[in-house]
């Protein structure tokens, strides 16, 4: 049970956070209450939520879409998400993944969505973490609320593979089944994007674009020209487009 007193901090739990990490908060002064969550694994108030990831579950979240879709959704409902990695050198231990891959998915979660992100040890230190983030947001006043459910028989019905597919089809030089590619891959759009964006072309002696590093290096069909081609199509301001037609195949 837990040691809780009149003024302990509140924190909902989401009840799929089980095992270690649910026993972890036996002991400390907290008091809890266990919820189906739609939204986080913990909620410590009405504007803060924490997403929690263990090492060996990273990775596969990142290639399965969880990732980004979870730290997505947290971001449009909370105004302070934050982002826990337990065990962070799990999240090497696994050899056919590349280490570029996993450091492309959290310096997007950090710099292009400004989600903090606090590494721990154990789900020991990850419930004291926890449990110090609600005191602070409820000695603020702010106290945790439960989130409305989402009618997920909807939600699903929004978007599809097929959908996926149409849309990075829109990119220069893709068609269906390097748009499948990708996403058995690299998992979703948003990342997709990502690692197109941040690519850097390495180029010949002669000043032709030759290979690439980054998170999409090594795959199949994806060259500098691709890159170029694309990342042209991403930044290039529009307004700008209207003054200088831009030919965007004849980089």
């Amino acid at each position: 049970m837990n040691n809780k007193t009149s003024d302990s901090p509140k924190i909902i739990i989401d009840e799929r956070e089980r095992g270690e990490i649910r026993s972890a908060f036996d002991n400390l002064e907290c008091d809890i209450s266990i919820e189906t969550l739609d939204f986080g694994d913990y909620i410590v108030s009405s504007r803060c939520a924490i997403e929690r990831k263990r090492g060996d579950d990273l990775v596969s979240s990142i290639f399965d879409t969880r990732f980004f879709q979870q730290l997505s959704k947290l971001k449009n409902v909370f105004q302070f998400p934050i982002l826990i990695i337990e065990s962070l050198e799990k999240t090497f231990s696994r050899k056919f993944i590349k280490e570029s891959s996993i450091y492309g998915a959290i310096v997007y979660a950090t710099y292009k969505m400004n989600i903090p992100i606090i590494p721990t040890k154990d789900a020991l230190e990850t419930a004291k973490v926890i449990v110090e983030i609600a005191k602070l947001e409820q000695s603020k006043g702010y106290f945790p609320e439960t989130i409305p459910k989402i009618d997920k028989e909807t939600l699903n019905k929004e978007i599809t593979l097929e959908d996926q597919k149409y849309f990075l089809e829109g990119l220069v030089d893709v068609g269906n089944k390097k748009a499948q590619r990708f996403l058995d891959v690299l998992g979703n759009p948003l990342f997709i994007l990502h690692a197109i964006s941040e690519a850097k072309v390495i180029y010949s002696k002669n000043g032709k674009p030759k290979n690439i590093t980054g998170i999409i290096e090594g795959f199949k069909g994806i060259g500098g020209r691709f890159i170029l081609r694309n990342q042209n199509l991403l930044n290039f301001s529009y307004s700008q487009s209207l003054k200088k037609k831009i030919k965007i195949r004849e980089i």
